[in-house]
């Protein structure tokens, strides 16, 4: 496997998005299979397809705390939606694919939750990128079994769709018995960040969050970012969300996302906690002064 798990130190002493940042390539024999089965609607595995793309990132990825990724139980993996120019998604999302695959040591997919589509402002674009966007992530989620959800913040225009979605997700969790219970994995903040930092989800994100966890899974939180020019995944424990019976639905909303975020934003760089800087610094005073 293409990448190294390495003790890193701590964050402080650490670079985020140094000059030299890494390099991303496609493998030319994976890109025509992969549009060719999206063509044609043919399945495939992301977890097999993630390892290829992990191989073509020079130089090879770095992972800490792997041995954090509960071998046995279902669990919901979330991270942030790291940005920078030069950096998609994709890329942490199959990253933090091949170390669970490799962790677990199964031939289990995990289910992401993916946007259906790219929005723009413009008059333009919205007529003919949306569109195209909307038809390609549309099939290339049927291919590897996401699901597709509305761009966040959801247009009125696409509300339905969210609902649809959000419905599959939780039939999926519902329908679940034995030992065939899925992974889920998406990133909450649903959307790129001007810095790349954190920001609050969309508001019933925490919510969702909580209808999930409900059926029984655990959280795995990672944190993804490009760390003195290396692509890096953190790996947190794994928690049980928390419950606010006494609190109103917006409330309960606010405390199920930012337990999420502060729990993701505790495996990067300070330089990316973004809003959630405050609460993450607390989190970090508090585990040094037990650990004193």
């Amino acid at each position: 496997m293409s990448w190294r798990a390495i003790p890193l130190p701590r964050w402080s002493s650490r670079a985020v998005a140094a000059e030299a940042s890494p390099h991303y390539s496609y493998p030319p024999r994976l890109v025509l299979s992969i549009a060719t089965c999206v063509l044609l609607g043919k399945k495939r595995s992301f977890r097999a397809d993630a390892q290829q793309l992990i191989a073509g990132i020079q130089p090879a990825p770095c992972v800490e705390n792997a041995h954090l990724i509960p071998p046995q139980d279902a669990f919901i993996v979330v991270t942030n939606h790291y940005c920078k120019p030069g950096y998609g998604v994709w890329w942490g999302i199959a990253l933090i694919t091949a170390v669970i695959a490799q962790a677990r040591c199964s031939s289990e997919e995990i289910v992401w939750l993916m946007t259906n589509r790219w929005t723009y402002p413009d008059a333009l674009r919205h007529h003919l990128v949306t569109p195209t966007t909307h038809l390609f992530f549309t099939r290339l989620a049927r291919t590897y079994g996401f699901i597709p959800m509305p761009p966040m913040p959801p247009h009125p225009e696409y509300a339905q769709e969210g609902v649809c979605a959000v419905r599959q997700v939780l039939s999926l969790l519902s329908n679940a018995t034995g030992e065939r219970k899925p992974l889920i994995g998406l990133a909450p903040e649903g959307r790129d960040s001007p810095d790349g930092s954190l920001i609050e989800p969309p508001p019933g994100n925490g919510r969702f969050l909580l209808r999930m966890a409900g059926y029984g899974w655990q959280i795995l939180p990672v944190g993804v970012a490009e760390v003195d020019g290396v692509l890096t995944a953190r790996f947190g424990p794994p928690f049980v969300l928390g419950s606010w019976p006494e609190l109103g639905k917006e409330e309960q909303d606010h405390q199920a996302s930012t337990q999420v975020m502060v729990a993701i934003g505790a495996q990067l760089p300070p330089a990316l906690w973004g809003v959630y800087r405050a609460q993450i610094e607390a989190l970090s005073a508090t585990h040094e002064l037990n650990s004193a």
